[in-house]
């Protein structure tokens, strides 16, 4: 691929790249990373530590659990406090890649709290998406297929020798490696059942207190009684395949690599890829050994990432929208507020532990349909005007959008710093043109507040 030879890095350049690589940033933030100039600041994304700004994080799943002395009120507070820990590392994240990159493999794997019932699963899939995130991506579906939560999720705890189970085994080529039409066959999905039979999990009864630990930290165990050791024929080859044989064989097999890089390549850069871009992503993917790393540096430092027709061309998710207006203006969250994200989330049609179905979320137009959009733009005007919008409960808060204008700062001065916070370049054209015409010369509060509202609801912002 061409790499990004830009004139120099510009504030335009930083903001695309920390909207497609992250959730939206502050100016401060922006300028920072524009300062680096484009290769250093993409480095700077693809460094993950543990001192990622999240560390104060107020949803302790332990301490939520067992400050119950019910088991159900137990799970159901953990449950429910899940996905506020996820909210506060969205919007406190100092490495949004990380979050970012989470976001898409939780799509990717999708697994439902609704069917899994356990918030600790949850959780632990949840960070395998950020230790092995950026890495091999073998070890990653390795990581994956023995997780409690898609162990219960698609049944492979009831896959035993003599009834095998093909849920997994079906969506591990459909959906988690190959792809739809990526050269396999019914057989091929029959017989890798068979080489995941004896897999399941451990996990503590929820209404026994003596369990409560082992309940918390549910584990991958391997029944050599349940494994059925017959020959299988899987892509073209035979052996006593081992459920480990058939995750390495699907990650080296030659269709993968361009399922997951057209995947990734529709989430953090446009729907369609050329066939040339592909063919050369396909080669980083080989020669790094399928490292996402490496596939995601090429990308952010290509000629194509950046060109005007890979600009605001793809429609936000309720995430990228909602987490990216609160990042923009530093929002420090309270616990129930981070509450009243996840549920202003929920209302715009992406529930965060929950995804539709095994696919996960389609995403596109199916964002901005007729009731979608509604919903975004009833709560961005609560949360511009510090209302608190009516879908949230009583224990649920909307953050207030907050901007620090500079002391002084004119009407024209407000209008472009809105512009340039929220879409990373002063508004011209039919929006400014709008957004003078509302003003009418005035520069009141409540003026403020109208135009951060109708900078946030404009098509722009909508736009990625």
């Amino acid at each position: 691929m061409k790499r990004f030879k830009a004139r120099k890095f510009t504030y335009a350049d930083a903001a695309h790249l920390l909207r497609r690589a992250g959730f939206s940033a502050s100016v401060a933030e922006t300028q920072a990373y524009q300062a680096l100039g484009a290769d250093l600041a993409v480095e700077r994304l693809l460094y993950w530590s543990a001192d990622d700004g999240t560390q104060g994080n107020p949803f302790d799943l332990r301490k939520v659990f067992q400050a119950q002395e019910d088991g159900n009120k137990a799970s159901g507070a953990a449950r429910g406090a899940l996905p506020g820990w996820w909210v506060y590392r969205l919007v406190h994240t100092t490495q949004p890649l990380k979050e970012k990159l989470t976001l898409f493999w939780h799509g990717h794997f999708a697994t439902e709290m609704q069917k899994v019932d356990n918030a600790f699963a949850m959780q632990q899939q949840n960070e395998l998406f950020r230790q092995f995130g950026l890495g091999q991506f073998e070890a990653l579906v390795m990581a994956v297929s023995k997780n409690p939560a898609m162990l219960r999720y698609l049944d492979n705890n009831r896959n035993v020798k003599g009834k095998p189970n093909e849920n997994y085994a079906r969506e591990l080529l459909e959906l988690f490696t190959l792809g739809v039409h990526g050269g396999y066959t019914e057989k091929d999905i029959q017989e890798s059942a068979r080489a995941f039979t004896g897999w399941s999990f451990q996990s503590g009864n929820q209404n026994k207190p003596a369990e409560w630990e082992r309940y918390m930290n549910p584990v991958y165990v391997f029944d050599k009684k349940k494994f059925d050791e017959g020959a299988k024929t899987y892509l073209g080859k035979t052996g006593n395949f081992t459920g480990e044989d058939i995750v390495r064989m699907a990650c080296a097999h030659s269709s993968t690599p361009k399922f997951i890089i057209t995947k990734l390549w529709k989430f953090f850069v446009n729907d369609t890829i050329s066939a040339d871009d592909l063919e050369s992503l396909v080669g980083v993917w080989q020669s790094s050994g399928g490292e996402i790393a490496s596939v995601l540096r090429t990308i952010f430092t290509s000629e194509a990432f950046y060109s005007s027709r890979n600009r605001a061309s793809v429609i936000k998710s309720p995430t990228e929208y909602a987490v990216g207006l609160l990042r923009a203006v530093e929002t420090k969250l309270a616990p129930e507020q981070a509450l009243g994200v996840f549920q202003s989330l929920r209302v715009m049609g992406q529930t965060l532990f929950n995804p539709p179905n095994v696919k996960g979320w389609d995403g596109g137009t199916d964002w901005v349909s007729d009731t979608m959009l509604l919903n975004r733009l009833n709560l961005v005007g609560g949360i511009a005007s510090a209302r608190l919008p009516a879908q949230l409960a009583k224990d649920q808060k909307a953050p207030p959008i907050v901007m620090n204008l500079p002391k002084g700062s004119s009407l024209t001065e407000t209008i472009d710093l809105l512009g340039v916070t929220f879409l990373g370049e002063k508004p011209d054209g039919a929006l400014r043109k709008t957004l003078e015409t509302f003003a009418g010369g005035k520069h009141t509060p409540d003026v403020i507040r109208g135009l951060t509202y109708l900078v946030i609801a404009s098509p722009q912002y909508h736009l990625a």
